[in-house]
């Protein structure tokens, strides 16, 4: 059997894509500069496996998790291999099926990361997201997401990494400069020489940290701190005019 079938594509993208602590203490941070304390709910859209959601409750007794996907298969996944394993902490963690517009969970935290809210290709639709994501946070709540851009990220690309079993590989096969709306693919691919081609693809729109920042604004958020992905963790100070691409987080308050 190659590797290729060996390994399931949620794991692999777990190791290549996501930091959930680093994620978590940048979290922690900015919501104790803004509230004073620290926050105790996390509501994670666009879940996938709950990696983060999972990691967030293993993290503190007193921390709970609400993960939102409308996936079943990735759901099944998360119950099995993220949630399950916490032991007696799975009952701090709930998954739920559904669209994230329709979830009514309340949390101090929501966060909608890797780009998945990029679904939403119309400002109306994106408008509607962020105001139900504000309506559910609990006030003195924090909104989290993250963008992709820069010339860069305009431009037909396949990246590789190595990650000792495997590399990863982030293709962006298309861009329209009309709608601006892409077309990306992640593959893995093994040291048997077999891969994983598309292992997920994804049609986003492209939008850029004007537009999102003025879109938060509209919905009713105050308070909005943008910080930049980094080799060491994250930096607010990063000047994106020297940039050929970036990954940028937006951290929205709700005041009250």
């Amino acid at each position: 059997m190659s590797l290729a079938r060996r390994y399931n594509k949620h794991a692999l993208y777990e190791i290549a894509v996501q930091q959930p602590e680093l994620l978590i203490g940048m979290v922690e941070q900015v919501y104790e500069q803004l509230t004073g304390g620290q926050p105790v709910t996390l509501r994670e859209d666009f879940c996938g496996s709950a990696h983060l959601s999972s990691t967030w409750v293993a993290g503190d007794r007193a921390r709970r998790a609400v993960a939102v996907d409308n996936d079943p298969k990735v759901i099944r996944y998360a119950e099995r291999h993220n949630r399950l394993p916490l032991g007696d902490a799975a009952r701090r963690l709930k998954l739920i099926e559904a669209d994230v517009t329709r979830c009514r969970a309340s949390a101090d935290v929501i966060a909608s990361l890797n780009f998945s809210h990029s679904i939403y290709t119309t400002r109306e639709a994106m408008l509607k997201y962020l105001k139900h994501a504000r309506r559910c946070l609990k006030p003195g709540g924090l909104f989290v997401l993250d963008l992709y851009g820069g010339p860069g990220a305009m431009q037909p690309c396949l990246e590789a990494r190595e990650y000792g079993d495997f590399d990863y590989l982030w293709e962006q096969e298309s861009y329209d400069p009309l709608t601006a709306c892409v077309v990306n693919h992640i593959h893995f691919r093994f040291p048997d020489g077999s891969h994983m081609k598309r292992a997920f693809t994804y049609r986003w729109r492209l939008w850029t940290l004007v537009e999102m920042r003025e879109l938060l604004t509209e919905a009713g958020f105050d308070d909005l701190a943008v910080t930049f992905e980094s080799e060491d963790g994250f930096d607010e100070s990063v000047d994106t005019a020297e940039l050929d691409a970036y990954v940028a987080y937006l951290l929205a308050h709700r005041a009250s």
